[in-house]
């Protein structure tokens, strides 16, 4: 049997396919350069191990300049898809919440700074509540109440005969005293009293008691998330070096790793290649028998 138009075309593909997988290993292979000597051998170390840094930087540049903009993760963070996940985050971690409101802050701020949180605001709310109640003279208001509900009462029954009105506006000085002198000496600490009680009856009450979730709760999330995204992203990018970050991460993996990270994106790629030589070569074996 004549083995002559056989033997070309298969010699000619074991050919193109093996200088091409020669070729694709030594993008990887040898991971080190290879002296002998002083003398470094030709093609070590590998094409990448060799270019790895100037890979790394063209890589963190693309992505940072064409994948990772300012303008990309805005669209994202702001994306409506990005919203409905914030929404459905907060309405099952409040809905499925049981803890108190108390135990929660303290995880987030401590047990001390919640005190003295706590007893901050206990403080400013009965001071803004008891200077409220001092500049508009609730003593005068008091007894004005008082005697219109006197004169409502009274008007022309037979009380009138016995001169209740006249009794109570005889007494509207001493009781508008009274009030004004309680309030001045008492009204603060007794203020400050009830606004403690409140705070503590509502640390100890669970976050879903708290926070009864509707839609102008979650509009007013949204919008504070919406401000913070469109003011604060470009402050954030510009103190990050996305590049730089990106750069370094590729640098600081072993050959191994960057490896196989290459390798599961392009391998199908890559085995194309080593195929194609085959192809090539058996092809151009078969042109080879017609000269």
């Amino acid at each position: 049997m004549d083995y002559s138009y056989i033997v070309p075309p298969i010699v000619g593909a074991i050919i193109g396919y093996s200088t091409n997988w020669i070729a694709v290993k030594m993008m990887f292979r040898p991971r080190k350069a290879i002296k002998i000597g002083k003398f470094i051998l030709p093609f070590t170390p590998g094409i990448i191990p060799k270019n790895r840094e100037n890979i790394a930087s063209t890589i963190a540049s693309a992505i940072s300049k064409h994948l990772l903009t300012e303008e990309d993760l805005r669209n994202t963070l702001l994306s409506e898809d990005m919203k409905n996940k914030i929404i459905a985050s907060i309405e099952l971690a409040l809905t499925d919440n049981q803890q108190r409101l108390g135990s929660v802050l303290e995880k987030q701020i401590g047990k001390e700074n919640l005190l003295s949180l706590s007893i901050s605001v206990s403080k400013k709310v009965s001071s803004a509540i008891y200077k409220t109640i001092t500049e508009k003279r609730i003593g005068d208001i008091l007894v004005n109440e008082i005697e219109q509900v006197v004169n409502e009462k009274v008007g022309k029954s037979i009380f009138s005969i016995f001169g209740a009105q006249k009794i109570v506006s005889s007494m509207k000085q001493s009781i508008q005293l009274k009030v004004d002198e309680y309030i001045e000496n008492s009204g603060e600490s007794v203020i400050n009293e009830m606004v403690e009680s409140e705070i503590n009856n509502l640390l100890n009450k669970n976050v879903s008691e708290v926070i009864r979730p509707n839609k102008e709760f979650y509009d007013a999330i949204l919008k504070v998330y919406e401000q913070i995204v469109i003011n604060k992203l470009p402050i954030v990018l510009s103190k990050i070096n996305i590049q730089k970050i990106i750069e370094d991460k590729i640098n600081s993996m072993n050959m191994i790793e960057l490896e196989n990270l290459i390798l599961n994106v392009m391998k199908k790629e890559l085995n194309a290649i080593i195929n194609l030589g085959a192809i090539i070569g058996f092809v151009l074996g078969m042109i080879n028998l017609l000269f």
